[in-house]
């Protein structure tokens, strides 16, 4: 069995230390759990304490909710990957001005063209490797109801030449959601749970539409926004998910890391030759490395392992594949130690700016990796 103390020693000394107010861990281990902790207190203020079946706001991690369900339509032939994305959206075609603008995050771009390129080519695997040229935009402050923010992101420059780099973006997978809705003739919570959730038996995971009201019973409160002038709790912390009722490809969803746990094994189960939501060599397919920038290690829909040594997926293998969440949460697999686990915290509770998981989640995989190893050297 393996020995948790010193990881759990560890986590419990970063909620005495307020590094986050509250934190979940569950783990597997050759194809089992073998690990499920809670720490803390989610709201503060409220003083309940965190427990396995808490959910947070897991943010991007959404993305591979979304992406999960996208791939399962794949495999049966309702999608593919080298399918354009002007099948579904035809306005999605033709020259496209690149501009630095096109991505606001960056801030003050200047608005000078800097080359033009076409898009009619472009295809879902681009979106899902982050390399089709979209740059972002706050569709909530620029757009008026989710028909216009798809318009917006259809017609928009391109932040860069489509395939040229990778840049990591909402807007393609914000795209894939509503071209699998109007696909399938079903919303996209619904296709996640019909297509992901229920087949892996993931009771506590799901979308929380904003025009059904928050659902914050055990649920981790997220950061104050001013924009709602709220404390978000129990709807979606993504400022352009909370626009588009709380649904979207790239975030929305509400989960535990019991349940994103058992989604990462899934992946895990499939390359070992057992059918799940993807088929195995869907599964091979996705996880194969594609593409990068200076750092951004891209498969199909996952990040790959990090290779900068102060990453806190450098520890883990070099098959390693995952995601994380800006909200403070992680997914990974580890094929070559079959350890796939979620980390689950509401970091962003204390404010987007002052955010820690980013500095502290390497010291918790190094202290989770050093458990699993001396596991598998003793037997």
């Amino acid at each position: 069995m393996v020995n948790f103390e010193n990881l759990d020693k560890h986590l419990k000394n970063l909620i005495d230390e307020k590094a986050f107010p509250s934190a979940a861990l569950a783990v597997w281990h050759h194809n089992r759990p073998v690990f499920s902790a809670a720490y803390g207190t989610p709201d503060p203020q409220a003083g309940w304490p965190c427990r396995p079946d808490t959910r947070f706001d897991v943010a991007s991690l959404s993305k591979l909710f979304a992406g999960s369900a996208f791939m399962a339509l794949c495999d049966r032939g309702v999608f593919s990957l080298d399918e354009p994305i002007h099948k579904s959206f035809p306005a999605f075609q033709g020259v496209r001005d690149i501009r630095a603008s096109a991505n606001a995050l960056l801030k003050d771009q200047p608005d000078e063209l800097l080359g033009r390129a076409d898009v009619t080519d472009l295809t879902w695997y681009n979106v899902l490797i982050h390399n089709s040229g979209l740059g972002w935009a706050p569709l909530n402050l620029r757009c008026k109801s989710k028909e216009d923010a798809v318009n917006y992101i259809l017609t928009m420059p391109l932040a860069y030449e489509p395939r040229s780099t990778v840049l990591y973006t909402d807007l393609g997978l914000i795209l894939m959601g509503v071209a699998m809705e109007r696909r399938c003739g079903k919303p996209l919570d619904v296709l996640v749970d019909e297509l992901v959730c229920r087949p892996l038996g993931l009771n506590n995971t799901g979308y929380n539409r904003v025009s059904l009201g928050a659902k914050p019973e055990n649920t981790a409160p997220t950061e104050f926004c001013k924009w709602r002038n709220l404390r978000v709790h129990g709807l979606v912390h993504d400022e352009n998910a909370y626009f588009l009722d709380g649904v979207a490809g790239h975030a929305g969803v509400f989960s535990t890391a019991d349940d994103a746990a058992r989604l990462i094994q899934s992946y895990l189960d499939a390359l070992q030759g057992r059918e799940g939501v993807v088929r195995p060599e869907t599964a091979r397919d996705m996880i194969r490395f594609r593409q990068m920038n200076r750092w951004d290690r891209r498969g199909v829909m996952f990040q790959l392992r990090i290779l900068d040594t102060d990453a806190h997926s450098f520890p883990l293998g070099r098959r390693t594949f995952g995601h994380t969440g800006f909200t403070g949460t992680c997914l990974w697999c580890d094929p070559d130690r079959e350890l796939c686990f979620a980390l689950m915290t509401n970091d962003v509770y204390n404010g987007r700016e002052n955010r820690t998981t980013g500095r502290l989640r390497k010291a918790i995989v190094e202290e989770l990796v050093s458990a699993i190893d001396k596991e598998d050297t003793c037997k």
